[in-house]
């Protein structure tokens, strides 16, 4: 296992706080080593599950753990009869492979463009071409509004109250497209141990005609380019999803899924 000096944003006590009350940790004698585990309780039972907006969890750690060190970590987590989660690194050997994507913004923005593909830089100018405008804004409401009403999210209306906690609990910035007809586009990034991740986007139909989220994200990275940030797309196992993503220079970096299912729940 890696050393692991920054949590992600999926292992912050804020983070965890809202999307799986229950959560507990697992800790290494004095804190050498800590793994939050997202714990959900049914009757009688406990059972590990990945929680709504988390991608993935890890052993964080400032130094490489040992074998028998990593032994204790997966003998207390195999206690669990039900476990589905997803792990930044193969704690099992069984774990199925499973894709995020992620873009080093610490190059002049001239040459993260030069790793655009060409579809990428054909879709950027298109929304230039429609005079449309991607600003950052403080507006909340505005903007989960936008994503919560288009096509695209409805599903999530339903998580409203956990998105808010989200962005009342951790660090947020919002972009916004528009244009001569209103707003195109959204995205909502969480910010933290110098990575944005880019977790509640929507574009609406007019939008998506316009290009607007190739624009926005566009703006993003030439904002932040020479930074020491990372551009956090998380994963999908849509082609389309990852071919946007892959369109940015964005890299591919494996996750794992681990699942023990004994129980029925």
């Amino acid at each position: 296992m890696q050393s692991s000096p920054c949590a992600d944003v999926y292992a912050l006590s804020a983070f965890l706080d809202v999307v799986c009350p229950d959560w507990n940790g697992l800790i290494l004698n004095d804190y050498e080593a800590v793994m939050p585990l997202p714990v959900k309780r049914k009757l009688l039972f406990t059972y590990l599950v990945q929680p709504i907006f988390s991608q993935q969890y890890d052993i964080y750690s400032q130094r490489t753990l040992t074998a028998q060190e990593l032994d204790l970590f997966r003998t207390e987590i195999l206690k669990f009869k039900s476990i589905r989660i997803n792990l930044s690194n193969p704690l099992f050997g069984t774990e199925k492979q499973r894709w995020n994507y992620t873009l080093d913004l610490s190059k002049s923005y001239s040459d993260l463009v030069s790793a655009y593909s060409e579809n990428t830089r054909r879709n950027c100018k298109k929304a230039i071409e429609h005079n449309l405008e991607c600003i950052q804004t403080d507006d909340v409401d505005s903007a989960l509004q936008f994503f919560l009403e288009s096509d695209e999210q409805k599903n999530y209306t339903q998580y409203e109250k956990q998105i808010r906690d989200l962005l009342n609990a951790c660090d947020s910035e919002i972009y916004e497209v528009c244009g001569s007809g209103g707003k195109y586009a959204v995205a909502i990034f969480l910010k933290t141990n110098g990575r944005l991740y880019y977790l509640f986007p929507a574009s609406s139909v007019v939008g998506k005609k316009y290009s607007a989220m190739f624009f926005l994200i566009d703006t993003v990275i030439r904002n932040y380019a020479g930074s020491n940030m990372i551009l956090d797309f998380e994963g999908s196992e849509i082609e389309g999803v990852r071919r946007f993503y892959e369109g940015f220079g964005a890299v591919e970096k494996p996750y794992y899924f681990f699942e023990k299912q004994l129980l029925l729940l």
